[in-house]
């Protein structure tokens, strides 16, 4: 059996994805160590530790100029790429202390480590590229530096993991290989068994409103301010965001804004352990990706499946991966993408129609025990087997 080194670019507290895949490996008899990054607001964070059984984290700090010398010097080589650069050596510095036979670089972002640590030695070790999004098509990405950046990489990769078939194509069609589709299913799970957090209860919600749940990041692209804006006329409906990001704190100015203090609650980042007893509480889940580059287009949406593994009903913006469950299962309804008039309609209805809803969520029972981690993980052991 293998020791397996993983490269993360967080703290590695709310990865679901790089965390299901590490599990997988250990049911193979893998070990597996993760190293991720620890920034100067996050020395709570323990700096190692087991997360469970074959599963260890090394957390790197990155170390910063003081902001008082940054205010004075202002220089993004100082505040940004010098200290990030520092922390790449001290990951690899770290992954080559640690006995490994494979190599497991998550995104563009750590792969240079991976290839540091694996390729650069008497003996090379494996090393696998994982890539959870497309990295020549994103918001503020310049496409022909990613683009060069990413195929002169690929070089020193043996394997290349996307998210689904349609980025698996468009990888195909960059650089002349296509990599393996795992997609990133929730795990399967009894939602009966998860007890549900009284969103009701503690936010005062009226038992004739539907819950609409937004859970996730809340990034630029996502349809959120949209989002907002097809909400201010719904009648019935409460909406529910839970989770942070950069657009977190102009969402809620936003939403005063348009006077809807009484009709969206704000909830801060859940654990993911804990966030299911929270989707388990919504009458309909949205997922409103707006197509404003590749990346978004070819989304599957891990929101989507767990939603629909909670049960609960899915309003999806009408893209290749999302439409083909959401239609193809019949689980809820779609929408165009940055439409707010279509989602107005649509969350409309679906509040109002009680029967149409309740056929979603009996679909939803079905379509889990085809879109779950279960089934897919064997995907990444099959691969895995290459190297035992």
């Amino acid at each position: 059996m293998a020791n397996v080194t993983m490269f993360v670019w967080n703290n590695f507290i709310n990865d679901a994805r790089v965390l299901r895949e590490a599990t997988a490996l250990t049911e193979m008899g893998h070990t597996v160590t993760i190293i991720a990054k620890r920034e100067l607001d996050e020395l709570h964070l323990k700096s190692a530790e087991k997360v469970r059984d074959g599963i260890y984290v090394n957390r790197v700090t990155k170390i910063e100029l003081p902001k008082f010398i940054l205010r004075k010097i202002k220089s993004s080589v100082l505040s940004k790429h010098l200290p990030n650069a520092f922390l790449m050596c001290k990951m690899v510095m770290l992954a080559r202390k640690t006995d490994t036979d494979i190599y497991h670089a998550h995104d563009l972002n750590t792969l240079m480590q991976g290839i540091i640590s694996s390729k650069l030695r008497l003996k090379r070790k494996p090393l696998i590229y994982d890539s959870h999004e497309v990295q020549t098509s994103r918001t503020h990405y310049s496409f022909e530096k990613i683009y060069r950046l990413e195929k002169f990489l690929l070089k020193f990769t043996d394997h290349t993991i996307v998210e689904n078939d349609t980025r698996a194509e468009y990888h195909a069609d960059l650089y002349g290989t296509k990599p393996t589709a795992v997609h990133n299913y929730s795990e399967l799970y009894d939602i009966n068994l998860v007890d549900e957090f009284p969103l009701r209860d503690t936010y005062k919600i009226p038992e004739d409103e539907k819950i609409v749940l937004y859970q996730g990041g809340m990034q630029e692209g996502r349809g959120l301010f949209k989002l907002l804006d097809a909400f201010k006329d719904i009648k019935g409906g409460k909406l529910v965001m839970i989770g942070d990001g950069k657009e977190r704190l102009n969402l809620i100015d936003y939403h005063k804004e348009l006077g809807m203090e009484d009709r969206v609650i704000f909830i801060d980042r859940v654990p993911y352990k804990e966030l299911r007893s929270y989707t388990k509480a919504a009458d309909i889940g949205i997922q409103f990706l707006e197509n404003t580059n590749f990346n978004h287009y070819s989304a599957s949406s891990n929101k989507m499946f767990e939603y629909i593994m909670a049960h609960v009903p899915v309003i999806g913006s009408r893209l290749p991966e999302i439409e083909a469950v959401i239609k193809g299962q019949e689980v809820g309804l779609t929408v165009e993408p940055g439409d707010t008039d279509d989602l107005k309609a649509k969350l409309q209805q679906l509040i109002d129609d009680d029967d149409l809803r309740n056929e979603f969520k009996d679909n939803t029972k079905i379509a889990k025990h085809i879109y779950n981690w279960d089934k897919e993980k064997n995907v990444l052991k099959k691969m895995y087997k290459k190297w035992q």
